[in-house]
């Protein structure tokens, strides 16, 4: 049985940035359909598609629902657009981003309820709650998460060695104090993990050990084309690798890997932006920044050089 939202309940928002995904995205629209908890708000950003999205949508908001849509359109900007257009539109207590290409799992809105009512029954200082992805056919990427009540990003990543996608949760409030994300003019490639980060270092989140995602990557997306975002949007990526040189207790290996990626995006950036990236890592004020810069010269050049070959390689 459907429970209908009353507005005074509402304490989810769902959000999809949508760039030429109207093929794929019906797979979300119906996976809503099926929660049987639709006390939530569902918002689209269509970020400049030309495939007849917003008519697609429209269809969806004639017919109506349990739940509310919400429908904004924008000139192609970048995924961290989106981010910025949607987040400015949240008014719930907490949001979710559910990319077009994935969906919602059975019933994940009322596990996201029930982490909600346990933070608040226990007073937990979080910024969130993290749950599991899986792919179409179950299977959970990276296993499932330790047996621990709570974890920040890093701890899951680097202490409990956890190498799966995961699917955060976050408090409205945590979020507020780091947005909007950063746009860089000319660039459309600056990774929304960026605030994760940010709200990391403020708060760990409630571990919950179910699939909350089903992902289905696409052979277009946003990873695919990597190396050419790094040369495209090389301040973009630089401000990324500053926020990991940010976070304590990082692992030497990986900490010094950031460096060496944040040389290639300056040397990218010297010659697109003329210098703002150094600007930024002053801003930053970055830790060590001197020596880490020293050391990882070389390989950062070496790098850049692979970069630049091989996207000219690949034209």
């Amino acid at each position: 049985m459907i429970e209908k939202r009353k507005p005074d309940e509402c304490r989810l928002t769902i959000f999809t940035p949508v760039y030429n995904r109207a093929h794929c995205i019906e797979k979300c629209y119906r996976s809503l359909l099926r929660q049987k908890n639709q006390n939530f708000i569902w918002i689209i950003v269509d970020d400049g598609s030309v495939d007849g999205l917003s008519g697609l949508v429209q269809s969806w908001m004639d017919k109506g629902s349990n739940f509310r849509i919400e429908f904004y359109r924008k000139e192609n900007g970048g995924i961290h657009t989106a981010y910025n257009l949607a987040l400015s539109h949240v008014h719930t207590d907490y949001w979710v981003c559910i990319d077009s290409d994935d969906w919602l799992a059975d019933n994940a809105v009322n596990i996201i309820y029930e982490g909600i009512k346990y933070c608040e029954k226990h007073q937990l200082n979080v910024c969130g709650m993290v749950g599991l992805d899986a792919d179409p056919e179950g299977n959970i990427f990276g296993g499932k998460f330790p047996a621990v009540h709570t974890a920040s990003l890093m701890e899951l990543k680097f202490r409990y060695k956890h190498r799966g996608d995961i699917k955060v949760v976050y408090r409205t409030a945590s979020s507020a104090p780091f947005l909007p994300i950063p746009e860089i003019p000319g660039e459309k490639n600056f990774n929304p993990y960026y605030i994760m980060l940010q709200m990391d270092r403020t708060a760990p989140l409630l571990i919950i050990n179910k699939v909350l995602c089903i992902v289905d990557y696409q052979d277009d997306g946003m990873s695919a084309n990597l190396f050419r975002q790094y040369e495209d949007s090389p301040v973009s990526f630089g401000m990324f690798r500053l926020q990991y040189l940010k976070m304590p207790g990082l692992p030497w290996r990986f900490r010094y890997k950031q460096w060496i990626h944040y040389v290639s995006s300056w040397l990218f950036a010297l010659e697109q932006h003329k210098g703002q990236l150094w600007k930024q890592q002053q801003t930053e004020k970055v830790s060590f920044r001197r020596l880490g810069i020293a050391t990882a010269f070389l390989p950062g050049v070496l790098l850049h050089l692979y970069i630049f070959m091989r996207n000219r390689l690949k034209k």
